[in-house]
Formats: C-alpha cells, sequence, structure tokens
C-alpha cells in the first residue's frame, strides 16, 4: 500500500485529530531554556574604601595615628572617585588586628586602607608613613612609604593636609575609573577573563560587577530607555596583560538572623556568569 508524502500525511493527521475533538501537541525543544539568573545586591557601586587608624609601633606619634587616617579619609572623599565608611564605624578597631578587620568587612568593603608610622624626625616635625591597601581577600594591592609627612603642635598635633592630599592621589591613580566591558571567557569555577587590559588603565585589584542582560527599564512618562542589565556577580582582577585580565569571582552574600537574633553576612554560592555578561568597574 503506497502511504502518501510525510508532510501530506501530517496535515492528514492533524484535521483527522481535529475532526475527532484532540489537538496535536507541539514537539518539545530540542535546547531546554536557560532559568533566569539570580540578581544580587552589590556592596557598592563605586569602589568602597575604609580608612583604619594607623599603627605606630615607635609609640611616639599619639594622636597623630588617628589624625592621619581622618585627613586621609576626607582627601579621598572630595576626589570624587571613592564610597567610604564613616570614620565612626571604625574607631574602635585595633589597626593590628587584621583577622578580625578582614572578617567583619570583607563583605561590605572593596578596599581597605591601613598603614603604620614607621619614622619620627622630631626636630625636623616630620615623619614616615607605609601606607597599604588591600582587597577583602587579604591582599595587598597597592603599597608606598611616604616620606616628610608634616605635622605640627605637641599636644594638639595636626598634619599637613597638603601631604595627605599627595597619598589621596596616589591612591586615586591607583584605581581610575574606567570604561565598561564584557566576559570573554570562564576559565574555571572562579575564573574570568575580560576584554579589558593594561592598556585601557586595568591594573590588579581592582573591583568589577558582573551584569546579565535583563528586562528593559522605561520612563514611564517618556517611554525613554533607563537600563537593562541586573547585577548577577563580583570579582577582583588578579591578573593583567596589555589587552585582558583575569577576575576572580567573589561568592554572592546575603543578611540572615543568626541563633541568637542577630543578622549575620552569609556566604552563598558562586554567581552564575557567562560569556558575553557586561562588566563595570567600580
Amino acid at each position: 500500500m503506497n502511504h502518501p508524502p510525510t508532510p501530506l500525511r501530517i496535515v492528514l493527521t492533524s484535521v483527522a485529530l481535529w475532526a475527532t475533538g484532540c489537538t496535536m501537541l507541539p514537539p518539545p525543544p530540542s535546547i531546554a531554556p536557560k532559568m533566569p539568573r539570580r540578581s544580587i545586591i552589590p556592596r557598592s557601586y563605586r569602589m568602597k574604601l575604609a580608612v583604619f587608624n594607623l599603627q605606630d609601633p615607635t609609640r611616639s606619634g599619639g594622636k597623630l595615628s588617628e589624625r592621619v587616617a581622618e585627613a586621609l579619609h576626607v582627601a579621598l572623599f572630595e576626589t570624587e572617585r571613592f564610597e567610604l565608611m564613616q570614620r565612626a564605624e571604625l574607631r574602635g578597631i585595633d589597626p593590628g588586628d587584621t583577622r578580625r578587620i578582614q572578617e567583619e568587612y570583607r563583605y561590605l568593603l572593596d578596599g581597605l586602607v591601613v598603614g603604620s608610622i614607621t619614622h619620627f624626625n622630631t626636630a625636623q616635625k616630620t615623619m614616615t608613613l607605609n601606607i597599604n591597601v588591600m582587597n577583602p581577600l587579604g591582599n595587598t594591592v597597592a603599597a608606598k612609604s611616604f616620606d616628610s609627612i608634616r605635622y605640627t603642635g605637641t599636644i594638639n598635633v595636626n598634619v599637613s593636609r597638603e601631604d595627605i592630599e599627595r597619598i589621596a592621589e596616589w591612591i586615586d591613580r591607583k584605581f581610575p575609573k574606567l570604561d565598561s566591558g564584557q566576559v570573554l571567557s570562564r576559565s574555571s569555577r572562579r575564573q574570568v577573563t575580560l576584554n579589558l587590559g593594561s592598556q585601557d588603565g586595568v591594573q590588579i585589584g581592582m573591583g568589577v560587577l558582573l551584569a546579565a542582560r535583563g528586562d528593559d527599564i522605561k520612563d514611564p512618562a517618556t517611554g525613554d530607555l533607563l537600563g537593562s542589565n541586573i547585577y548577577v556577580g563580583e570579582a577582583y582582577v588578579v591578573a593583567v596583560d596589555a589587552a585582558t585580565c583575569e577576575a576572580t569571582l567573589e561568592n554572592t552574600y546575603e543578611r540572615k538572623k543568626a541563633s541568637n537574633g542577630r543578622l549575620v553576612m552569609m556566604e552563598g554560592p558562586l554567581p552564575a556568569v557567562r560569556v558575553g555578561d557586561n562588566v563595570v568597574f567600580k
């Protein structure tokens, strides 16, 4: 018995099913749809720093350990480049207790500004400072010694504003504001390659936000497109070539209530980052 061609058989079968009250189910999709990715609330949208009191192994600085930190906090704020944690939240912390600093502020900051007073010249009223910028993982991103930082007074001491601004400018240059980029590849669970490098101003230690395409957000009055990205993760640059850089993904985090009723930061899974996602440098 000869059968009609395949397309005609499908049509005849569909008509027969329709006539008997049945409907023809569509074939299953060949590729399973991707699940929507979970968005995050970033710890900051600009690089967020905290300036801690300096250590003073000389035991000669007195109030200068605190005064230098306060002046540097103000100078960094005036660059309009950084978001800064309020100094009032940091004053009771021992600057030498680095373990506590890392544990308590890892999920709140992009960088920790720490340092020490290493030398005094009481005759010339100058001192030498070692300043370090660390990322929340405890890695030193930038370090430099600053000589001849001037101060005045003996009881009510003050530090030279001009000299502190020089330190703030150095930190500012270490973290220039850059254009957006894209994820080129994901080499492992934690490592991604981005399409910007040293020729674009990328430096080790920079923080980045990873953004996926989401629903368009429009101005209800004008219909203008306001944005469409959703943030899905954060990362830190760990290696830089001329045209690309490598970044390490940070675990997501969220506030949860502990058994004692306190809100604590709990570490979650790694972000669901994909090739082609947008990268926004903080």
